[in-house]
């Protein structure tokens, strides 16, 4: 017989006899170290993946501690508005940073002193004079007679179309003038219903409401207007308590207005009048 020899590969006997591969014996070996490696690399990560995180920063009193939780991403939406508003300091604060809100902070790492340079608003004053200025303006209009009742507005638009439909808007203003005079002086009803509905000795003040042509017309939208203005303030009545179309009117009608009151000025068919006293005061 021959000897074989033997070519890459050297079996060798043990004590016990047995024959070992030296490259499978290393493979094996290999094999396990890196399936422990794994194990426990992956063992710590699982344990650690639900604990907190405590960053220990120092400051000039004593130690204290802060407890957060991370996250791998970055914070969006409604999360990561309030991210960065609970990142800002406040206005004239200054406070020790370290690391931004997004960051796994190392203990020491980008420790920094911040000073805020917002500036307060304050909007006291501002408010304080808006609020004057409008007690004032409420005070003013409400020292006017403009504010009335849903029916004394209703009983003054149809007046003012029944006595003037035919007059330029300052001749209707004119007449919703005499009804707003007439509520503030003290021989004459307080209210403009009244005013307008008022009898003196049997007699009717308005020739629309003794021939029933009050209830009858359908205010336009100039009455509407002039009306309006009326209420908010425009004038031209020169303190007028009376007027008269001396072109139907009766006759004694004409002679109380010309004896009794004071004539003021004419403008369009209307003539106005007020108390002799009146114009005196």
């Amino acid at each position: 017989m021959r000897k074989t020899g033997l070519t890459k590969q050297h079996n060798r006997k043990d004590k016990g006899g047995k024959v070992q591969n030296s490259s499978l014996h290393g493979f094996v070996s290999l094999s396990v170290c890196a399936l422990t490696v794994l194990t426990v690399t992956g063992g710590c990560k699982l344990i650690g993946s639900g604990r907190q995180n405590q960053v220990y920063a120092a400051s000039e009193q004593k130690s204290s501690t802060y407890t957060y939780y991370t996250d791998d991403s970055l914070p969006t939406g409604i999360a990561g508005v309030v991210s960065g508003v609970n990142a800002t300091p406040s206005a004239g604060m200054t406070v020790k940073r370290i690391g931004i809100s997004c960051d796994d902070v190392i203990v020491g790492q980008r420790v920094s002193k911040v000073t805020s340079s917002a500036v307060e608003m304050n909007v006291s004053d501002l408010m304080t004079t808006t609020v004057d200025n409008f007690d004032a303006q409420v005070v003013s209009h409400s020292s006017s007679a403009k504010m009335m009742s849903d029916e004394d507005y209703e009983n003054l638009l149809q007046i003012v179309e029944a006595e003037a439909g035919t007059e330029d808007i300052k001749g209707r203003v004119l007449v919703a003038n005499v009804i707003m005079n007439r509520i503030k002086y003290p021989e004459f009803p307080n209210n403009a219903t009244d005013v307008i509905w008022q009898y003196i000795d049997g007699v009717a003040q308005f020739s629309p409401v003794a021939d029933g042509r009050i209830s009858e017309v359908i205010p336009t939208n100039e009455t509407k207007e002039a009306v309006k203005q009326a209420l908010e303030g425009v004038d031209y009545s020169e303190g007028a308590l009376f007027f008269i179309q001396k072109s139907a009117a009766a006759k004694n009608n004409i002679k109380w207005f010309d004896k009794n009151l004071k004539k003021l000025f004419k403008h369009g068919v209307h003539e106005f009048y007020t108390y002799p006293e009146a114009v005196q005061q």
